[in-house]
């Protein structure tokens, strides 16, 4: 029963992501939308069961979720103007490496699920990325466009 969960979850995820992605709302649109919905949630949830990787975000986290879709907006407005100033100064902006310090945990289901949802959720920004997450050192390495370290939470 609890691969059926898994599966129906990450069918109706996939199914509105594709209807979101492609723009219509149409019977053509229902169908493609079912079908890659059923190989995208075959797929991960064989390669999910294959791996054996039991990940669980715990709920202190998901309050990040709606301040990373807003800081959305605010990156674009960053990016683009590093874009125009780029072009005005005919010099190209090639962004900086930076590591913080990230409470990590360790292998347990809440602390992967805790490393992935910061990790998802930092990568949302067009302005900084998420390169990697040092567990033993208690860091996280990011790259950022611009340095901003609203663009970089919650990792």
């Amino acid at each position: 029963m609890r691969h059926v969960v898994a599966w129906l979850v990450w069918w109706i995820v996939l199914w509105w992501l594709w209807l979101l992605l492609v723009g219509e709302w149409n019977r053509y649109a229902w169908i493609a939308a079912s079908c890659a919905a059923t190989a995208g949630a075959t797929i991960g949830e064989l390669a999910r069961v294959r791996r054996e990787i039991h990940a669980r975000v715990p709920l202190r986290r998901l309050r990040h979720g709606w301040w990373a879709l807003a800081q959305i907006f605010v990156d674009f407005g960053i990016v683009t103007w590093a874009l125009v100033r780029s072009a005005l100064q005919r010099e190209v902006v090639r962004g900086v490496f930076r590591a913080h310090e990230f409470e990590a945990g360790g292998d347990d289901s809440a602390s992967v699920g805790a490393r992935t949802w910061a990790t998802l959720l930092a990568d949302f920004s067009p302005n900084a990325y998420v390169i990697e997450i040092e567990c033993d050192r208690q860091l996280v390495l990011l790259h950022d466009l611009v340095p901003n370290r609203r663009s970089e939470r919650p990792a």
